[in-house]
């Protein structure tokens, strides 16, 4: 059973993030090019598309919940839809958190090199 509070934040995520997500997946919206992480999106050519993907898998998850809460599926075909999205969700927060990392080092590489070696103190 559900709280107030996680029906909102579902609802929420499967009804507005969920189809953001598949609009950006389907038409290949590029990254914004003015933004906090704009360097991090040029540092890695495929952030953005993990992190729709990942965005995907949580939508997924929140549908699977809210699909359990107001009883369109059993308990057992809930169990089961859960676990078969956890798969996807894990992989991809770990792709994701990859690249992020790889992207957060390349940025810090270019910045470090732009700025020529620290001097010592």
């Amino acid at each position: 059973m559900l709280s107030t509070l996680e029906l909102f934040i579902n609802g929420f995520v499967a009804f507005a993030v969920l189809p953001l997500a598949l609009v950006s997946l389907a038409t290949g919206s590029k990254p914004p090019e003015v933004s906090a992480f704009a360097k991090y999106y040029r540092a890695e050519k495929h952030l953005m598309l993990a992190s729709n993907l990942f965005l995907l898998t949580v939508g997924a998850t929140a549908v699977g919940k809210l699909v359990e809460h107001f009883g369109l599926a059993d308990a057992a075909h809930a169990e089961t839809l859960r676990t078969w999205i956890n798969i996807p969700f894990l992989a991809m927060l770990v792709i994701f958190l990859v690249m992020l990392v790889r992207a957060w080092l390349t940025v810090r590489r270019m910045d470090h090199q732009s700025n020529g070696s620290p001097k010592a103190m």
